[in-house]
């Protein structure tokens, strides 16, 4: 076997019943009860294609070790109420760090996404090596102020603002959009070396894409596309239940698709890319500030509620850049829904879409309203994001589990 067999679309929800794939099917059910639980066996079973008797011996092991927990369904008439079954939240805890070139936020969970402790510091160069320092500080202040969950970390998920280089190639730049050269091979196995935990990498908006299909509004869907409304612009997509990062990590960076060949030059290499018009950085040039500093994203949010003329009409500006990213991922995906999400308050991001409307219509002919929403936003909305990560990576399924 290998990887170029074609995988079903439901790979990661689909059991097989063939003995030698235990792991694998331990994995397709621990990923359906972190994504759809409380749920019921016979449910899980429908939906592995796992025989009840499979899953209930599954869910046996998985609970003696401390792993689920079985929890009374609510009573509804006469007879016993069912029993489903969730994640054990305090099993494993994962720390998750947003990081780009002026800080690092912190954030670690329980496996039901409850934070249990957020810190976070800026930094003292725009370096992967102040970036390391930092998060090997925060990392060792978690450790100290939670002696009793530290040695039940399960890992660490990286977020930073991509694209990235697998070969480690990408040279430095001081673009505020991105911070490309975090992550190399080569600083990403100093980092996990001093950390002492296994350490997963993904851009930003896939992070934020993740933690809003485990943690947030993206658990209704199978497949959405989150976009990421930060300094840069970028997507997550979950297609069939699953992140696609690309083969190189770099899928979704719709920032940089090209919307004028003649427009302004780009930090990719290119002209005229979307987040040259359409992000908070580009919203920083028109007003003067500057995108590495922490104070302009605070000092945008409060010329917004007090209604400054120069905010609400770049606002106006990039409407119909807006109603183009839309069908863009609309057409590509066909995805159920599209969720806004970002560094900067929900409203600003509500005012946008309604300043866009009307946005075009699917191919089918039916609006977009009620298919795109606002979804976690805020300062630590990636770092909760990353802490997704770094369990998706340990507890989700795989085609490599299954190479026998």
């Amino acid at each position: 076997m290998n990887d170029s067999a074609p995988i079903p679309a439901s790979f990661r929800t689909s059991g097989t019943n063939l003995t030698r794939a235990k792991t694998h099917n331990h994995r397709v059910v621990l990923e359906v009860i972190r994504t759809r639980g409380p749920i019921g066996r016979t449910e899980i079973s429908e939906i592995t294609s796992l025989s009840r008797q499979t899953v209930q011996n599954i869910v046996g092991e998985l609970q003696s070790r401390g792993v689920v927990e079985m929890k009374a369904q609510e009573a509804r008439g006469r007879g016993h109420p069912g029993m489903t079954v969730q994640l054990k939240p305090d099993h494993a805890f994962s720390l998750g760090f947003h990081v780009d070139r002026l800080s690092v936020t912190a954030t670690a969970c329980d496996l039901h996404g409850r934070i249990v402790w957020q810190s976070g510091g800026s930094l003292d160069a725009a370096t992967p090596a102040a970036a390391n320092d930092r998060i090997i500080a925060l990392a060792e202040d978690f450790r100290v102020a939670e002696p009793d969950l530290a040695p039940r970390l399960l890992g660490a998920g990286l977020a930073a603002p991509g694209p990235f280089d697998p070969a480690g190639k990408t040279g430095t730049s001081a673009d505020a959009t991105a911070f490309s050269e975090f992550g190399s091979p080569a600083n990403l196995g100093r980092l996990q070396e001093t950390l002492r935990l296994p350490v997963v990498l993904q851009n930003d908006a896939s992070a934020a894409a993740l933690g809003e299909h485990v943690y947030g509004l993206g658990r209704r869907y199978t497949s959405f596309a989150f976009i990421q409304f930060g300094m840069g612009l970028g997507a997550g997509l979950v297609l069939n239940g699953a992140l696609y990062a690309g083969a190189s990590r770099n899928a979704g960076e719709i920032g940089h698709v090209m919307v004028d060949p003649d427009g302004p030059s780009c930090s990719c290499g290119n002209h005229g890319c979307l987040e040259r018009y359409l992000s908070l950085n580009a919203l920083c040039e028109k007003l003067g500030l500057e995108p590495t500093a922490h104070a302009s994203v605070g000092r945008i949010e409060a010329l917004f509620e007090a209604g400054d003329p120069a905010v609400l009409g770049w606002i106006d500006t990039v409407a119909p850049l807006t109603r183009q990213m839309v069908s863009i991922v609309d057409r590509m995906l066909d995805p159920e829904a599209i969720i806004l999400g970002g560094i900067i308050r929900p409203d600003f991001l509500q005012a946008i879409l309604d300043r866009a409307a009307p946005l075009p219509r699917r191919l089918d002919g039916a609006p977009q309203s009620g298919r795109i929403h606002i979804g976690t936003s805020g300062a630590s909305a990636v770092a909760l994001g990353a802490t997704a990560v770094a369990v998706d990576a340990l507890f989700a399924p795989s085609v490599s589990h299954l190479l026998l």
